[in-house]
């Protein structure tokens, strides 16, 4: 071999060993890249925020979060190995944040067509509500409907910022914005109002925590029923986002939610059940107690 035959072989090696190094260069961006990618999503940790709606979300007596939706929220927490504590505020303030802020996970709430556009995403059903007016017990009989509740001049307490306040608020109804479903029940027990707005798990929970009887309101109308979800912020991160929808999915092939059913049955001296296409529900009992 001459030297020009040596020469030429040479920058034959050169080239071969400069694609060489492109080509790993380009793996270790893209290596690089899916892991900043990853570990951003890890920084953005999902914000959880929650309000007082017992029995699924609500502060105990060492206030401490807990209720139903907390328990989903906690397992969830602990398949994505995560310590991000849960805020329990008033509705109104947390849902102003989730309309701010992207990673945001707010619950429960109504997926609502207006929710949808404005770019929040869900995660279940976890709860199906039976959203009702409540009275005192013996204080009317059953509204036709909600054209009935204004002609009469009814006042109607309810939380602040809720889908229910403004339903009830377009059809023209004197309302009073609270900051608590207690708050709600002892003002119509007070007589400062002629019905409350809440569900009737809810009521079922309340009026157990309050140590008042089962039966001290009753249902007079029913507004709607309607489920309600984990909701994610708008622009919340995509990978963020599936990670948390995805451990959801996992905890529905487990027995975690029947246990959870049951659990909160004995609490609540109220039958529940989980469905995946409801959420968890109140059972039909086999003789109604409640009033309801």
């Amino acid at each position: 071999m001459n030297l020009a035959e040596y020469g030429m072989r040479g920058t034959r090696l050169s080239d071969s060993r400069r694609y060489f190094l492109s080509v790993c260069l380009v793996l270790l961006l893209v290596t690089w890249g899916t892991a900043f990618a990853l570990g951003k999503a890890h920084a953005q940790e999902m914000r959880l925020i929650t309000s007082p709606w017992p029995p699924s979300n609500f502060l105990d007596e060492n206030g401490t979060p807990t209720g139903i939706s907390v328990e989903i929220v906690e397992a969830l927490k602990k398949k994505l190995d995560i310590a991000t504590p849960v805020e329990v505020i008033p509705w109104a303030r947390g849902y102003l944040i989730a309309k701010s802020e992207p990673n945001v996970l707010l619950f429960t709430a109504g997926r609502t067509q207006e929710r949808l556009d404005m770019g929040f995403q869900f995660i279940g059903p976890v709860v199906m509500w039976t959203h009702s007016l409540m009275a005192k017990k013996g204080s009317m009989r059953q509204l036709k409907d909600l054209d009935a509740v204004r002609t009469q001049n009814l006042t109607v307490a309810g939380v602040r910022g809720s889908w229910q306040m403004r339903l009830l608020q377009k059809a023209g109804i004197q309302t009073v914005e609270i900051e608590s479903q207690e708050t709600g029940v002892k003002m119509l027990l007070a007589g400062r109002v002629d019905l409350w707005v809440t569900s009737r798990l809810q009521a079922s929970a309340i009026l157990q925590d309050l140590k008042l009887p089962a039966d001290s309101v009753s249902s007079v109308y029913t507004v709607r029923q309607s489920p309600s979800y984990l909701m994610l912020s708008s622009g919340t991160n995509p990978q963020l986002a599936a990670s948390w929808r995805n451990a959801y999915e996992g905890l529905k092939q487990s027995d975690f939610f029947d246990k959870v059913a049951e659990k909160w049955s004995n609490e609540l001296g109220i039958p529940l059940r989980f469905s995946p296409s409801d959420g968890f529900f109140a059972d039909a009992p086999n003789k109604d107690t409640t009033g309801f």
